[in-house]
């Protein structure tokens, strides 16, 4: 399953000389274009670095059995969607992105808060795993096809929208700036102009775009490093063999710093390390440490399994890097220094989402709808890699 793909977006606001005003009501309203752009950047690389990643055989610790979730499940909320989890820890809410709805968790109790519906102009549903929080003013910001809903966290109303028909999302509180895809191919924001791969960034506070990065390939994911204003993205330079890439965006200047070509057929995932400030990537058969200033590998190993992979998260404390495979129901915990494989939590069926909430030390799993709570266990060696296919040949199926 590769959730960033689009479905026939609609826009109908053009890049250049548009403003993208927001509005202000408790119901999804028509946008109204403003005034002109005169932030707008449209950015392309010079230089494209490319890196060639070889797979390295990580050791990897056998002895105990994966860990069973229904040991150290601490709640399961039902029916709540889960194409996409995030957590605003400060406020103590978890978000889960459904179908048609923003539902809105309480991280101590564990019971439903909200359950916001997305209408507007999402007459397809959500067409990508996009959901981010503004964790400042605890703003949420969700896509639906055709436009951004911007979602009240204090009220869970929604208050405006943000005209432009964008993927995954992730948002630079930082600098107000909340940071889009647009894959290749997408009609967008003009239906008339096929886009190329890109970035688009916009200031929340004035609704004008600010970066507007074209990235060549197509982007199914992003993030960012809110103490850099470091961008990333990662997709497919291909189709049917996606010749997975990682862009590095300055965040400040919208310029394309670097792009590294992970050699991989699979299409990847990424999650980055604010602490450490390494970016780390899934591949075929790859997990592969980025340094997040200049893209250099840190290091590429084998994951003792085959990708794709989900959806993935860090542990800051225990730098721990959390993967969820597609082929396995399984969680799988890697060493986020060396790349090996330290711990399993076996699942009950497949999961598509996984987030972690350091104020409350619980990892959260979407999984057949639901919303699963964890105790993090911090023992490692819970691990029996065959049972996840180690030493596989890894392929196109």
């Amino acid at each position: 399953m590769v959730i960033g793909l689009l479905v026939g977006g609609v826009a109908t606001y053009a890049l250049a000389g548009a403003s993208l005003s927001r509005t202000t009501t408790t119901s999804i309203s028509t946008l109204v274009s403003a005034s002109t752009v005169t932030s707008l950047q449209t950015v392309t690389s010079s230089t494209t670095v490319e890196k060639t990643v070889t797979s390295v055989l990580t050791s990897t610790v056998l002895g105990r059995q994966p860990i069973n979730t229904t040991d150290v499940v601490i709640a399961n909320t039902t029916a709540v969607g889960g194409i996409a989890i995030a957590v605003n820890a400060e406020a103590g809410a978890v978000y889960v992105l459904g179908t048609s709805s923003l539902t809105v968790v309480n991280a101590s109790s564990h019971s439903v808060i909200a359950n916001v519906p997305l209408l507007g102009n999402n007459t397809g549903g959500v067409v990508h795993a996009g959901l981010a929080v503004d964790i400042g003013t605890g703003t949420v910001y969700a896509s639906v096809q055709g436009e951004v809903v911007e979602v009240n966290g204090s009220t869970n109303t929604v208050v405006g929208e943000i005209p432009l028909n964008l993927g995954a999302l992730a948002f630079d509180y930082a600098t107000d700036v909340l940071w889009g895809t647009v894959p290749s191919g997408n009609p967008n924001p003009s239906p008339s102009q096929t886009q190329t791969g890109r970035l688009v960034g916009v200031d929340v506070l004035t609704g004008s775009i600010v970066a507007n990065v074209s990235l060549g390939f197509s982007p199914d994911d992003i993030t960012v490093d809110h103490w850099t204003n470091m961008v990333y993205a990662d997709g497919c330079a291909g189709s049917f063999v996606c010749g997975s890439e990682v862009a590095i965006v300055n965040g400040t200047t919208g310029t394309l710093v670097t792009t590294v070509d992970m050699r991989s057929a699979y299409f990847p995932a990424m999650t980055m390390n604010l602490s450490t400030d390494v970016l780390y990537v899934t591949g075929m058969a790859q997990l592969a440490a980025l340094n997040g200033t200049d893209g250099q590998v840190i290091f590429s190993s084998n994951p003792q399994t085959c990708g794709p992979f989900l959806a993935m998260a860090v542990i800051p404390a225990s730098n721990e890097v959390l993967m969820v495979p597609q082929n396995y129901d399984f969680l799988l915990v890697y060493n986020g220094t060396s790349g090996a494989l330290v711990n399993m939590y076996s699942l009950a069926g497949p999961a598509n989402g996984v987030a972690y909430n350091p104020d409350t030390d619980q990892l959260y799993l979407a999984a057949n709808g639901d919303l699963l709570a964890l105790h993090d266990v911090r023992a490692t060696g819970n691990v029996n890699a065959t049972l996840i296919g180690a030493g596989q040949a890894c392929g196109l199926p």
